[in-house]
């Protein structure tokens, strides 16, 4: 998928709806974050996820040699009611 679809998708959605990732058969994260990757791509994480490939960092980020156990930010609210499933 690329980024116009997935905007054409998204504002067909309720655009007061949270979003969610769906992984092993349940909703796994939050979507709180998207960035563009080193490589160009588009990632979608949740906060405080950690990401150990270079290419899959934002470009500011530092390079896996630099930080092996980069994070996206934290949440600057805390956790909230927003960030479970349930």
């Amino acid at each position: 998928m690329i980024v116009k679809e997935l905007i054409a998708i998204l504002q067909k959605m309720p655009q007061e709806a949270g979003v969610f990732h769906l992984w092993d058969g349940k909703p796994r994260t939050a979507i709180n974050i998207v960035y563009e990757t080193k490589n160009g791509e588009v990632m979608t994480a949740d906060y405080e996820m950690y990401c150990y490939p270079t290419n899959a960092r934002p470009k500011e980020a530092p390079t896996y040699e630099e930080d092996r156990y980069w994070t996206t930010p934290e949440n600057p609210k805390g956790f909230t009611n927003e960030d479970s499933w349930d």
